[in-house]
């Protein structure tokens, strides 16, 4: 298992069009995984719940997980993800598995003040996305929505 110096989750790209990575930091070598933004959210919302039960919500306040750059090198895209907070511990584990067996699982060890910060700044990219319909709650894109409240069809809505 690997004590990370950065754990950052973010997007590159425009909103309806963004690809969706956690990018890892060890021994100064940056590692990138693609997650969909629901996993990336996901995980956000777990480690304030866990967070909050500890009430430790706000402990990496004062760090600055960064962005997600996109020249890193992509280890796999991620079909689930673990994230383990042991009661004596003042460390969480995050294990991220990969869509492809044959690919091993990655094990990072993060302080529970990166852990906050990145699940601060995560859920800020994830909610940077499009605009929500105030009537459906889909997601619009800049040139217009189909909303099915208002009979629309969807077939070609991006979620």
């Amino acid at each position: 298992m690997s004590r990370v110096e950065r754990f950052a989750g973010g997007a590159i790209g425009e909103p309806g069009n963004r690809l969706f990575l956690i990018e890892v930091v060890v021994d100064g070598d940056a590692t990138a995984y693609v997650l969909e933004k629901l996993q990336v959210a996901a995980l956000a919302e777990e480690a304030k719940r866990l967070l909050q039960g500890r009430g430790l919500i706000g402990i990496g306040l004062s760090l600055d997980p960064g962005d997600v750059h996109e020249g890193s090198p992509i280890a796999f895209r991620v079909g689930g993800l673990q994230l383990i907070l042991l009661d004596d511990s003042d460390t969480a584990t995050v294990v991220l598995h990969s869509t492809e067996d044959s690919d091993p699982a990655a094990e990072y060890e993060l302080s529970l003040a990166q852990l906050d910060a990145f699940a601060r700044e995560a859920l800020v990219v994830v909610e940077a996305g499009r605009p929500r319909c105030p009537r459906c709650d889909l997601a619009m894109d800049p040139d217009g929505h189909n909303c099915p409240r208002s009979n629309g069809d969807l077939r070609n809505h991006r979620p």
